[in-house]
């Protein structure tokens, strides 16, 4: 089975999370294979992806997932890119955290800090 699932799309805001998405884990997969799609428009700021093995995380069940070899999020400095990023784990939900904190503004403006289309999680 197949299943691709929405995780995050743009919100007029600098930092925000998206909706938790039910991850390889869930369906008893045994290869933990994941593989999430970003879509982003003259973006700048960070995208972090969490993870969770509980059935209903609260707050303190997720961790961030390691994207990059030497860090666990993704970086743009405004760049329009598709960019698609694979990763094995057993988890049982999946979601996508916009952060723009380390940012000086932080008041939100499109024309600056661009826009997130989607990011999409396949399993």
């Amino acid at each position: 089975m197949k299943n691709n699932t929405l995780l995050l799309t743009n919100k007029p805001e600098m930092s925000y999370m998206g909706e938790s998405a039910r991850g390889d884990g869930f369906y008893g997969f045994s290869d933990g294979l994941h593989t999430v799609s970003f879509h982003v428009k003259q973006f700048t700021g960070r995208i972090w992806l969490q993870a969770s093995i509980i059935d209903e995380p609260t707050d303190e069940d997720w961790f961030n997932i390691q994207l990059m070899v030497d860090q666990s999020f993704l970086q743009w400095d405004n760049e329009t890119e598709t960019l698609g990023v694979s990763f094995v784990g057993n988890f049982v939900h999946v979601r996508a955290y916009v952060d723009r904190t380390y940012l000086v503004d932080q008041t939100y403006s499109p024309s600056v800090h661009g826009t997130v289309d989607k990011i999409v999680l396949m399993i």
